[in-house]
């Protein structure tokens, strides 16, 4: 038999037909096409959801039940950035539905724990809706959670952010460091432009790590005239690097403890 690898579709069926003998924590990366700024490229949400999910999952092949990510889904819900050039959305309906037959496939197959990994805001709330889908239709069966790569590093913030509230948005200091440390090719830095956008409420928050009390629709090209929102000119790859390894390690002690959840 050969031997298992992280990525689920690099496997033959029979290797995986033997890691879900032993139980796995399966992680499906979700992100989104859609504009970064001027700067970054419409694909980082998914590339980066990706690359933590596959960065956590080394070192558990081996133990006894090995973590697999499934190829990621590139696409989202992003209507409010439609009116920049490069957006590719789905509908909320189609991204329900994709998200849940993908899931469906590999819970039929014997899964029992499936991590839903995001990489973008517009996906929270359809993501929280297949959770609770899933949840209910596999209850006593499987457990399915959705987690969002970037408030894994909330609590930590400190560690890394210069910006004041507000630089941490869309295509900025957070998003900017981190396709610096993974695509630096991709980044075009004399182009990005800071951006502190003021929401009509101050019981709203444009920033990742904001509170918003009062949610409603902004569209992106109301916000800001280049689609960023916050400050990218304090990115740098090293920053990045920080901010992957705290995403990495908190994603790393939550899927210990998620591979011994019970099943109700």
């Amino acid at each position: 038999m050969s031997r298992l690898r992280l990525r689920w579709e690099e496997n033959t069926s029979p290797t995986l037909a033997a890691a879900v003998a032993r139980d796995p924590v399966v992680i499906l990366p979700v992100g989104s096409i859609e504009q970064h700024g001027n700067h970054l490229p419409v694909g980082c949400d998914a590339n980066s959801a990706e690359a933590v999910a596959l960065r956590a999952a080394e070192g558990f092949l081996d133990v006894e039940r090995p973590v697999l990510v499934l190829p990621a889904l590139w696409y989202g819900y992003s209507p409010h950035h439609m009116a920049f050039a490069g957006t590719v959305t789905l509908r909320s309906e189609t991204f329900l539905a994709v998200v849940q037959d993908v899931l469906d496939s590999v819970l039929s197959q014997g899964v029992r724990r499936v991590v839903i990994l995001n990489g973008h805001g517009g996906n929270v709330s359809s993501l929280d809706v297949v959770a609770s889908r899933l949840g209910q239709a596999w209850h006593g069966k499987a457990r399915i959670v959705a987690v969002t790569y970037f408030q894994l590093a909330a609590a930590r913030q400190d560690e890394f952010r210069e910006s004041t509230m507000g630089g941490m948005g869309h295509a900025c200091e957070f998003e900017t460091s981190v396709q610096l440390a993974l695509h630096p090719d991709q980044v075009d830095m004399s182009t990005a432009v800071p951006c502190y956008p003021r929401p009509p409420s101050p019981r709203q928050s444009t920033d990742l790590f904001g509170s918003s009390v009062v949610r409603g629709y902004h569209d992106f090209k109301d916000l800001s005239p280049t689609g960023t929102l916050g400050d990218p000119s304090l990115a740098s790859r090293e920053k990045g690097e920080m901010i992957l390894g705290i995403c990495v390690e908190e994603l790393r002690t939550f899927l210990a403890e998620f591979a011994t959840w019970p099943m109700t």
